[in-house]
């Protein structure tokens, strides 16, 4: 590590002493769209500062823009049209007029960030493209798929700490049994659950909570993505978009406070290195100190992000990205609520009641580093390479209670040690391109990547209660156990999964209302435990989606995908490598764009079905699973977000998901020595029938009262299923979230004050399940009534 640091420094001063020609050309490829979007995107592009009045360009439309421009040549070609002018103040700043407009009656401006859509100041609720479903910045309303941003501005809105808070936004996504406080980033998507997060297209590790420190959206893809990015479950994926360096100079501070101890500081910077603009920096950091209403839960985080971008030639860039995390948390058993429920626990129990002992922890330090080459070949062809590495170190120590009880509560534990060293490198190669062949516009993708990770895990002997491990009482629970603190770790068990996949994909539009996207993948992929032999497959997984515009604000789409999942993890029981798990979807559904794109929604109906279905085992049964057999999941989904006026944004969201396993051939009771009916015809753990949200906010400058806006929100779920024996379920529940604002410029700073309240009525609510089977008993409490202050100073 001190190698790679000393490698970075002489790079960044290498770097410093570069200059660029200041006639710099730029490649666009813009759609035919509202003036004020392609303004954005050529202020974005050239990092240059953009000012117009918001009249000036109302309901004005821009012709589409592709090929290499120089700034000014780019102008004019989309502002002669429209009949406006403009000034070029010193090379970076634009300023748009109408022509012959008396300079006495000029209409009041407003100033939009060079940054373009990822401006910190923007509070669009709405991203028109997204880089996941393709690969590609394309347009969400354009592409065949269902794939749902979340903007910075949502985050922003409601104080969003971990991803869960954010993923609440997205239709069909619910939240796993993470072993509270983020101890793992679970999700389940249209009901399979997702246990990979990807950072800027990369894979990372599930079992660290993801900062949102430096992220700039949340991109998720519904459906199986396993063309594009290779090992992946098939309900979908979530890609953090994090933020880049950005030319024009920009710093912000921010601290939070609420309930239960709660105190994070964030700062974000960015600027020049250098007076060209060619050497850009940022930097994100984050601390993080937290307790929790559940008892002797505490999360303490502290993460850094320092980028740097590299404008090489006007052709060549070069982007370094670092990141490390820090984190000292503790893991949550939850509480046995199908126990309480079923009246095998006489009375209620608190849903502070942890049954870890306080000197139980998890503790995990998160290494990354990413260097990105992307060279544009000429107009129309652009390569890009990326290469990353990812470390991370995490031990744990947990008094798990996931047992029976007696008729006076006295709960079952167990104890057990663990650590584990993850280390992955990510390689891949993307070649993109534009043609035409006759009238078809082709936008060509052609990539290979390289994946390959181990994770060494050494763990101490499992102790249970006739080992000595002491029950504990939910009613009345007495802490100080510290009996196998001491154990020593056994022997390394190492797993490594790999895989080198090439694929290929065509994105054909034909007279701008037909869109095909045809694209396959072959994988050459492998799994290993230990000194066993690697389980080797080869596989395809092709993609064919089409998408016909009847109107202009109105999408019909339709997708078919079969993809190859995993190799998967582990072994059973028996010491068996089982066969890869692999998924097919078919999906249709209509898309709509209305109020100059800011106003955006999607309808999907979808039809899922996985097989070769695997499900870990608790312990003492560690990096064993069991082969369940084959599940499905049918659904709809509707998405609804951005403007409903300029001072009204909202989110709505629906979802209706069946999930059926339809076969059980090893049925997970039996596969541990328990006696089990299987599971075939029962319903996926933690997935709700019926689910949606609503968030609103208005903005009270829209009657003259200016610097203030409010919002609210409603979280609804429907009854779920406990575990995979569908032996509880867990009553559904509606929560109501709220939040004030206070923005005000003084001097060249912007000073905002923010107050949020989550479970506004104090709603008690389970929010999540271990799943596993009957012989599980571990549920997670939602939080109660939750305050979160925050006061943020940018300029």
């Amino acid at each position: 590590m001190t190698v790679l640091i000393r490698l970075s420094l002489l790079l960044f001063f290498l770097l410093l002493a570069n200059t660029a020609s200041a006639s710099r050309t730029y490649f666009f490829d813009l759609p035919a769209q509202p003036l004020a979007a392609t303004l954005n995107s050529l202020a974005s592009t050239s990092s240059t500062k953009l000012i117009y009045a918001d009249e000036v360009v109302r309901n004005l439309q821009a012709a589409p823009l592709k090929g290499s421009f120089t700034l000014v040549q780019a102008l004019d070609q989309v502002l002669n049209k429209n009949k406006l002018s403009y000034e070029l103040v010193d090379n970076r700043m634009i300023v748009i007029n109408q022509k012959k407009t008396d300079p006495q009656h000029l209409p009041e401006i407003t100033v939009t960030s060079p940054m373009g859509s990822n401006s910190p100041y923007n509070t669009s609720y709405t991203h028109p493209n997204a880089t996941t479903a393709t690969k590609t910045d394309a347009s969400v309303f354009n592409t065949p798929v269902t794939v749902q941003t979340v903007s910075k501005a949502i985050m922003n809105d409601q104080q969003a700490i971990n991803l869960g808070s954010v993923l609440q936004n997205v239709s069909g996504v619910s939240q796993g049994f993470n072993f509270g406080v983020n101890a793992n980033e679970t999700f389940q998507i249209r009901g399979f659950e997702n246990d990979s997060i990807f950072r800027d297209g990369i894979l990372t590790p599930n079992n660290n909570a993801i900062s949102l420190a430096n992220a700039q959206r949340i991109e998720v893809l519904k459906g199986p993505a396993g063309m594009l990015f290779g090992r992946t479950q098939p309900g979908g994926l979530v890609n953090v978009v994090t933020k880049r360096p950005q030319r024009e100079s920009y710093y912000s501070l921010q601290q939070q406070f609420g309930s239960f101890g709660t105190y994070r500081t964030l700062l974000d910077v960015t600027g020049a290195l250098n007076k060209d603009g060619t050497l850009l920096y940022r930097v994100n950091y984050e601390h993080l100190d937290s307790n929790s209403f559940r008892n002797f839960v505490y999360d303490k985080r502290d993460f850094i992000a320092p980028s740097l971008t590299w404008h090489i030639t006007q052709n060549t860039q070069l982007d370094l990205d670092f990141m490390y995390q820090n984190r000292k948390s503790t893991t949550d058993s939850g509480i046995p609520y199908d126990l309480q429920r079923s009246g095998a626990i006489p009375g209620k129990i608190s849903r502070s009641f942890r049954g870890n002992e306080p000197t139980d922890f998890n503790n995990s330090e998160f290494y990354e580093g990413d260097a990105t080459l992307t060279h544009r070949i000429n107009e129309n062809w652009k390569l890009r390479g990326r290469f990353s590495i990812i470390n991370s170190n995490i031990t744990t120590a947990q008094t798990s209670s996931n047992g029976n009880t007696n008729l006076i509560g006295d709960l079952d534990r167990g104890f057990l040690r663990t650590a584990d060293h993850f280390e992955s490198k990510f390689g891949t190669v993307d070649l993109t391109g534009h043609f035409a062949t006759g009238p078809l516009k082709h936008a060509l993708l052609l990539g290979t990547d390289y994946y390959h990770s181990t994770n060494a895990n050494r763990f101490s002997p499992f102790r249970s209660g006739a080992d000595g491990v002491p029950t504990i009482n939910v009613f009345n629970p007495v802490y100080g156990f510290t009996g196998f603190l001491s154990d020593p770790l056994g022997a390394v068990n190492k797993t490594r999964n790999e895989w080198v996949g090439v694929y290929l994909q065509d994105q054909i539009s034909l007279w701008d209302k037909w869109q095909l996207l045809l694209g396959s993948r072959f994988d050459h992929a492998g799994f290993g435990v230990s000194d066993n032999p690697s389980k080797q497959v080869n596989e395809f997984s092709p993609r064919v989606a089409l998408l016909y515009r009847p109107l202009s604000w109105l999408g019909i789409y339709a997708n078919y995908a079969h993809t190859f999942n995993a190799v998967n993890r582990g072994t059973t029981v028996s010491g068996v490598l089982p066969d890869p798990e692999k998924s097919r979807e078919y999906e249709a559904g209509l898309k709509g764009e209305w109020m100059d794109g800011k106003l955006f929604a999607n309808l999907a109906f979808f039809d899922l079905t996985k097989t070769n279905v695997q499900t870990p085992l608790p312990a003492p049964f560690v990096n064993k699973v069991a082969i369940t057999g084959e599940q499905r999941s049918r659904g709809i989904e509707l998405d609804l977000r951005g403007q409903l006026t300029d001072y009204w944004n909202i989110i709505a969201t629906y979802a209706y998901i069946h999930t059926e396993v339809l076969k059980d051939s090893a049925p997970l009771d039996t596969v541990i020595g328990s006696s089990g009916a299987g599971n075939t015809g029962h319903r996926f753990a933690n997935v709700p029938r019926n689910s949606g949200s609503v968030w609103a906010t208005y903005d009270f400058s829209g009657v003259g009262v200016r610097g203030f806006s409010a919002g609210t929100g409603v979280f609804v779920a429907s009854k779920r299923a406990g575990n995979i024996d569908n032996s509880f379920y867990m009553p559904g529940y509606a929560r109501v979230d709220m939040m004030l604002k206070y923005q005000r410029k003084i001097g060249p700073s912007t000073v905002t004050a923010q107050f949020n309240i989550q479970n506004l009525l104090d709603k008690e609510y389970i929010a999540s399940s271990n799943g596993f089977a009957s012989f599980i008993h571990q549920t997670l409490p939602g939080a109660p009534r939750t305050f979160l202050g925050s006061v943020m100073v940018q300029f």
